[in-house]
């Protein structure tokens, strides 16, 4: 049985690591049939692009084998290189010897160490320790959060996004999963049927499925959702990533912006606005944010500090309007919060003493210098066999590659080079409109020393690719 840690970081590696375990210890023989990758995804609970990203990498590392319009198989790992020198180091370490460790992975979830402000956050963390050790009696943090934290955000959001609330209204939460979460539970009662774009991050998709909705999917246009799509949809519930759409990369334009709060208003509907990556732009006026453009009684705001500061701060915090208040509070009167009251008030002093909007700044000038390494090594090497789209914002990009007639296929093969490339097909609800040759590249998580011979390596090995196998 695959026991996986919902709650621990990169599922997707998780579940790698325990099917290479199974296949490494013998539960999973040469030649057994692994389970079809939607139907391992419906058991587990996890999103098809998890149980993807796992399979690609015991692809890649060969412990499995594709077989077309079939599935996937178990290899025999006597053949994988090095198996000669299994009868005397034993088979656990032959594989490990064999596998190929990626060199540069372009993955778009981490985020670069080293520009974090260690020193600072240790600061701030280790004088709200001594606060809360200084305290008489040690207690549970209420359930909507920390109130400092939630005051110094309100302040924040209200002069970056010029988000109309109170920090009365502003909840705290574990990530972003676990503030749709909580969302979806509070207008369960009056909604059944939310609008989400198409393509869209899977992960939101399960949590509302989850929940009992049901899903209509809205095509995405370069302005945003299709207005049509969205006036036909018959849907109560509108979920949107505006500033950067997930995995497209498209901000919705400002006259867009205004037509879907005018459905939401024509239909009393809710709009959720997801606004992470608000924070980045490259040489483009940031857009007001739905919900500052609003009354603010039908627009949720969701955001998180992972793109910012750190996936593992696991701080997402969302707005909700008055009247939804009080069906949390009913709802939730029995929770406290998720999160460690010293990190909250660790995290509350760094955004009151202005650190946040320097360190954004600063994260913004450097992804947009990563953006242009990018761009430009992609322009000079590969010009005339990748496609780049323009991105206005964001921390990753998307690329086509014309010649590719199977995105999974060279996701192996360069991942036998040492690359992790990432594929964009599995966001798609409508699969016959899921293109296998465009791919999305994450550029957070590299240095930018590293990034220009990076991106010159992965173009040569492209080449190579394109020019010996066929795709």
């Amino acid at each position: 049985m695959l026991l996986l840690d919902k709650n621990g970081p990169f599922l997707y590696e998780q579940l790698f690591e325990a099917l290479r375990q199974s296949i490494i210890q013998g539960d999973l023989k040469t030649n057994d049939g692994l389970k079809p990758i939607r139907v391992l995804s419906e058991e587990l609970h996890i999103s098809i692009n998890t149980v993807s990203r796992a399979y690609q990498q015991l692809l890649a590392e060969g412990y499995i084998r594709s077989v077309q319009g079939s599935g996937y198989y178990v290899e025999n790992l006597l053949t994988l290189p090095g198996s000669s020198v299994i009868n005397r180091k034993g088979l656990k370490e032959a594989v490990r010897e064999s596998i190929v460790p990626l060199k540069y992975d372009f993955n778009y979830e981490s985020i670069e160490s080293s520009i974090f402000p260690w020193t600072k956050w240790r600061k701030y963390m280790q004088y709200a320790m001594l606060e809360e050790s200084s305290s008489t009696k040690i207690a549970y943090e209420c359930n909507k959060g920390n109130v400092e934290l939630r005051k110094s955000l309100c302040d924040y959001i209200n002069n970056s996004r010029g988000v109309k609330c109170s920090w009365e209204q502003i909840i705290i939460s574990a990530g972003t999963q676990y503030a749709m979460d909580i969302i979806s539970e509070i207008l369960q009662e009056n909604v059944h049927t939310i609008g989400v774009e198409d393509p869209s991050f899977i992960g939101m998709q399960r949590i509302v499925t989850n929940k009992g909705y049901s899903i209509k999917e809205l095509s995405m246009t370069d302005q945003g959702i299709d207005i049509d799509d969205l006036e036909n949809s018959m849907c109560q519930l509108l979920y949107l990533t505006p500033s950067h759409q997930f995995p497209t990369g498209v901000t919705t334009s400002l006259p867009k912006r205004l037509q879907i709060l005018e459905w939401a208003q024509k239909n009393r509907a809710y709009i959720i606005e997801n606004d992470y990556d608000n924070e980045f732009l490259y040489g483009e006026k940031p857009l007001p944010s739905i919900q500052s453009l609003s009354t603010g009684e039908n627009v949720i705001y969701l955001s998180t500090l992972s793109k910012v500061l750190s996936p593992s701060l696991r701080c997402a915090y969302f707005v909700l309007p008055y009247k939804l208040m009080e069906i949390y509070e009913d709802k939730y009167k029995y929770y406290y919060s998720a999160l460690p009251t010293y990190n909250q008030k660790a995290l509350a002093y760094f955004i009151r003493d202005g650190h946040l909007e320097r360190h954004v700044r600063k994260m913004s000038l450097s992804n947009r210098r990563k953006y242009g390494i990018f761009n430009k090594v992609i322009k000079e090497h590969l010009a005339d066999v990748v496609k780049i789209f323009p991105v206005p914002a964001g921390s990753h990009t998307l690329i086509q590659i014309p010649r590719c007639s199977s995105q999974e296929g060279l996701i192996t093969k360069m991942r036998s080079k040492g690359f992790g490339i990432y594929g964009t097909k599995d966001y798609w609800r409508n699969q016959e409109k899921a293109p296998e040759n465009i791919f999305l590249f994450g550029f957070d998580s590299m240095p930018e020393e590293d990034l220009e011979g990076a991106c010159i390596e992965f173009a040569r090995a492209l080449k190579e690719i394109i020019e010996t196998f066929e795709m």
